[in-house]
């Protein structure tokens, strides 16, 4: 029996950061339609073409779910490695697509970081799960990997709809500050579909 009959709810519910995604993962067999929508998505595509411009050889992807956007990476890179702290995910990625590599790992996992030594990494709209991380991840970014490229996309909200992360940024401006990286290449998509909301992205390092 599901705990929640939203996926949502598992993850941030009534603006509180709930955070059970093996839980998730396992009583919803597609959350956030990732099957279908990876397809269409226009930022994943930016995603794709920036680490094929930047000859990226080997690239991370944090949070990466079921591995869709992993299978793309690994069109472009020579060696992509998906990370996710799900269990059940890892494993759904890994029978769909064999030939990438996956490991279960809860962010901010340095050990993995510092061992894979990326020349990308890969951030697709899992910011608004990590935030009590993200500090962290800033500096450990500045300090030793600072000629590390980071591809960061999340979904903004429409003014007086966010109830949770406001208080760190709530637009695409306000979250390349919160970074504070060099930036080569940044942007929001919208659509009639996201309710006055946004898709951003950026590419950017410290050095």
């Amino acid at each position: 029996m599901k705990r929640y009959e939203k996926y949502q709810d598992y993850v941030i519910k009534e603006g509180k950061l709930v955070g059970e995604f093996e839980q998730m993962y396992q009583d919803f067999e597609d959350p956030w339609e990732q099957s279908e929508r990876e397809k269409f998505a226009s930022e994943k595509a930016v995603c794709v073409n920036l680490i094929d411009s930047l000859s990226c050889g080997s690239v991370v992807e944090l949070g990466c779910g079921f591995g869709h956007l992993t299978d793309r990476i690994s069109k472009v890179s020579n060696k992509v490695v998906g990370l996710d702290i799900s269990p059940t995910a890892i494993q759904k990625a890994s029978l769909r697509y064999p030939h990438c590599n996956f490991e279960v790992s809860a962010f901010p996992d340095f050990d993995s970081l510092r061992r894979l030594k990326p020349d990308c990494i890969v951030m697709a709209e899992i910011t608004w799960y990590v935030l009590e991380e993200l500090d962290l991840f800033i500096r450990f970014m500045k300090k030793e990997m600072p000629e590390t490229y980071l591809i960061h996309m999340l979904m903004t909200y429409k003014k007086g709809e966010q109830k949770y992360g406001a208080d760190k940024f709530t637009n695409l401006s306000e979250i390349k500050e919160y970074f504070g990286m060099n930036y080569i290449e940044s942007g929001e998509l919208k659509k009639p579909e996201f309710n006055g909301g946004k898709r951003t992205y950026f590419i950017g390092r410290f050095a």
